[in-house]
């Protein structure tokens, strides 16, 4: 049984460690790149009101918003070397160090927001988070899943409607090849400009949680939204093992414990911003569809073997997937 498998069932048993444990303070550093309104910043406000609080104030954890430690490859990147504590990234982040990542980006991989947060905190999600570990990172949980839609500048009711159509996505192999199979025009563009963008023509639509589309007042520039369970796109909740390993087994208990509580508050927070992200576009004008899914399922599928080509064991991972789905 791995060290981290030990302290998390040996969690369950603290609440507050008691003062003999504390002999020394402790710190950590904690980034993600949302605003202080995002879900990401309540779950780690509860993480660092509870770490003080279960340890008497003698643990302090300082979080930087808005990318104050920088943008998500950053804190991937500096969480492996130990340069950056602990973070919080979308999915899509991951990719490029573990290819194994790149399956939680296929399109319509999950039937919904809550199949995709059940599947992912129980013993398929693990099989990811078991992944770190080698990277010098340790998932402390799976956090909110931010359910993409298309937001436009027109209607898609159709897999014709999007032929041809400009769309933005992120720098993704999952993301890009989802949508060249969907028949539209992948278009990388920097998040910050991305409402210009949409407000010229550059681009037509993009593939934006509801939530984001308030937070990032995309209102101004698009006039449909089509709810669609195209990706699924899930964040976790990281901290350098390195860092890790510098508390003692106390400390590190109760880091896991409290950890996991914290993304649960994220995804409490996420559902919350997302269902008020539909009632302010509703009021602003947006017109809001929920177009059949099935022939942008059986498009968007064809993406799938590429996106696919250079991941170990991919298969084992998707009938993994199948079975866990079965067993709900």
């Amino acid at each position: 049984m791995s060290k981290v498998k030990q302290l998390l069932q040996a969690a369950a048993l603290s609440t507050m460690l008691p003062s003999a444990a504390l002999a020394q303070t402790y710190e950590l550093n904690v980034g993600h790149v949302l605003s202080e309104n995002s879900s990401y910043q309540s779950g780690m406000s509860y993480f660092a009101n509870m770490m003080a609080e279960r340890t008497n104030g003698d643990f302090k954890t300082n979080i930087f918003s808005s990318a104050g430690l920088g943008g998500e490859l950053r804190l991937v990147q500096g969480g492996m070397t130990g340069t950056v504590d602990a973070f919080i990234v979308g999915q899509p982040s991951l990719e490029s160090t573990i290819p194994e990542f790149k399956i939680l980006s296929l399109p319509f991989l999950f039937e919904s927001e809550a199949q995709a947060v059940a599947l992912l905190r129980g013993s398929f999600g693990q099989k990811f988070l078991d992944l770190l570990p080698d990277r010098n990172l340790i998932g402390l949980g799976w956090a909110g899943v931010f359910s993409r839609g298309l937001p436009a500048n027109r209607p898609i009711a159709s897999l014709e409607d999007l032929v041809g159509m400009k769309v933005r996505v992120m720098q993704s192999p999952g993301y890009v090849e989802t949508f060249v199979a969907l028949g539209s025009q992948p278009t990388p563009i920097a998040f910050g400009e991305l409402f210009t963008s949409l407000q010229t023509g550059v681009v037509d639509a993009t593939d934006l949680s509801p939530d984001l589309v308030i937070s990032g007042r995309f209102t101004d520039a698009i006039s449909h939204y089509s709810k669609m369970s195209l990706h699924q796109l899930p964040s976790i909740f990281i901290i350098s093992k390195s860092k890790f390993d510098s508390f003692p087994q106390e400390i590190q208990t109760l880091v896991l414990e409290v950890g996991r509580e914290a993304t649960m508050v994220a995804i409490v927070e996420q559902r919350r911003a997302m269902a008020a992200g539909f009632e302010t576009m509703a009021a602003a004008g947006i017109q809001i569809s929920e177009p059949d899914q099935g022939q942008f399922v059986e498009a968007a599928k064809r993406a799938w073997p590429i996106i696919l080509t250079d991941v170990p064991n991919a298969d084992t991972y998707l009938s993994d997937l199948e079975a866990a789905k079965k067993a709900q």
